[in-house]
């Protein structure tokens, strides 16, 4: 049982993240054993990767002292399924470093599918649908989404993503958007709904609608020009907005104005393929000014980097690590 990666570099990081995780099995845990004493080259790998990541403070010095406990030698197995072996790596402390050792293991492997999803886009992709009675949706990169329409209502699920709803009217059926959470109704308008994790953003174009958040807060009417978001359980006060700018995806612009770089990564990464990865927490904060195409973030990337004097250091599966110079 190897990894599907081609080079012994891509082994090593695949290898080191998933031991480093609470998720391998034992099956696994013997493939690596087998694989490390396949020949030196693995192994030097190995030795590579590890130290690669404590050069960035990712796996520290009890960390690694702790992996090479749970992976010296095939005697040892039985602390590598202990609990004590797993605590050393999913305590609080060192998540941080999980985290962004997961990565490694992400960008290789497919995303949970969204079950029972009518519509979806791939990373970087836009979709325009056409529903049944006459609405259409613009879908955004990576969104999901499910319909749902009766003689007396009319539902859309967003699973997650970005998506503008241009509703035709029907005063007989209500037209409902609904999220992990909340839920927006409108009738004869367009708005636009973004839901990424645990936060949620609603914009309106033309006219009002109704938006009721799942802990308990209703805004009985968003009008055109303002927005909403929850963030974590909370809900922003409403806001008017410069529409110009919010519509800016839809043309295939990311906009930014005097935002932090944190920002503007969480961004593009929804555009790309793999990771960025902002190592240095003192850049997190650094200003962006700029415009840039969605369909080219890796030229958006190279001009951030040129622009604030990074260094970006890229690792296999379109990982992205970027830090002072």
């Amino acid at each position: 049982m190897k990894p599907d990666k081609k080079t012994p570099q891509e082994q090593a990081n695949y290898w080191l993240v998933l031991l480093s995780s609470p998720f391998a099995s034992p099956e696994q845990r013997q493939a690596f054993e087998a694989w490390f004493a396949e020949n030196p080259a693995n192994r030097a790998e190995w030795d590579k990767a590890r130290a690669f990541w404590k050069k960035f403070d990712m796996l520290n010095d009890e960390q690694a002292a702790l992996l090479d406990k749970c992976l010296s030698s095939a005697d040892k197995r039985r602390d590598m399924k202990s609990k004590k072996c797993l605590r050393g790596f999913i305590n609080p402390c060192s998540m941080p470093a999980f985290a962004c050792l997961l990565l490694l293991v992400w960008v290789g492997i497919e995303a949970w599918p969204v079950w029972f999803a009518d519509y979806r886009t791939a990373v970087g992709e836009q979709l325009s649908v056409q529903l049944s009675d006459g609405s259409t949706v613009l879908m955004n990169t990576e969104t999901a989404l499910s319909v749902d329409f009766s003689a007396t209502r009319r539902t859309v699920t967003l699973h997650g993503g970005e998506a503008y709803f241009k509703v035709a009217k029907d005063a007989e059926r209500p037209f409902d958007v609904e999220t992990d959470d909340g839920r927006v109704r409108a009738l004869g308008t367009a708005f636009e709904v973004r839901q990424l994790e645990r936060d949620m953003a609603v914009t309106v174009y033309e006219h009002a609608v109704r938006v009721i958040f799942s802990q308990g807060t209703t805004i009985e009417s968003l009008r055109e020009g303002e927005l909403v978001a929850v963030n974590a359980g909370r809900v922003s006060p409403v806001f008017p907005v410069n529409l110009k700018q919010t519509q800016a995806w839809r043309e295939h612009r990311l906009v930014f104005r005097d935002v932090p770089l944190m920002q503007v990564v969480a961004e593009l990464n929804r555009y790309r393929p793999g990771k960025i990865v902002i190592v240095n927490q003192s850049l997190k904060q650094q200003r962006v000014t700029g415009v840039f195409d969605p369909r080219e973030p890796d030229a958006a990337l190279a001009v951030i980097e040129n622009t604030l004097k990074l260094a970006a250091y890229r690792l296999p599966g379109r990982l992205v690590l970027l830090a002072a110079r």
